[in-house]
């Protein structure tokens, strides 16, 4: 069934210009090592969803402040549409660092520019 809400919330904000989101279902390790033979040994802490953003081309000066201002909050809560659970999923995150660059300045346009969404605390 195809999902007709908002793929992606900040703080239940839709955010504008949102051209398209990846999921990378990010495993982390605790105390991995390999022994003499390649064999591995660790113990999985959990899957972590990190949420890779991407912006359309020619946001405005208004969209990009509407933007900035979600991402700079410190931890933020994100809602959005997990392929795994087939369902909208909601946890706290943080903005990794982002990178805007004007287009045009007479118009106050910018470029397209990525983002990454890094999960505070493992999936459940």
């Amino acid at each position: 069934m195809a999902y007709s809400g908002d793929l992606l919330k900040i703080n239940n904000t839709a955010l504008p210009g949102l051209k398209e989101y990846k999921v990378t279902f990010a495993k982390l390790w605790k105390d991995a090592e390999r022994n003499m033979n390649g064999t591995v040994a660790a113990s999985l802490i959990g899957i972590f969803p990190k949420i890779e953003l991407t912006f359309r081309d020619a946001l405005n000066e208004d969209q990009i402040a509407s933007i900035c201002s979600l991402l700079d909050i410190p931890y933020f809560t994100v809602s959005f549409f997990n392929p795994k659970t087939k369902g909208v999923s909601s946890a706290q995150y943080y903005a990794s660092d982002y990178t805007v660059e004007l287009l045009d300045r007479s118009r106050g346009l910018y470029k397209e520019f990525n983002v990454s969404l890094v999960p505070v605390s493992r999936a459940v």
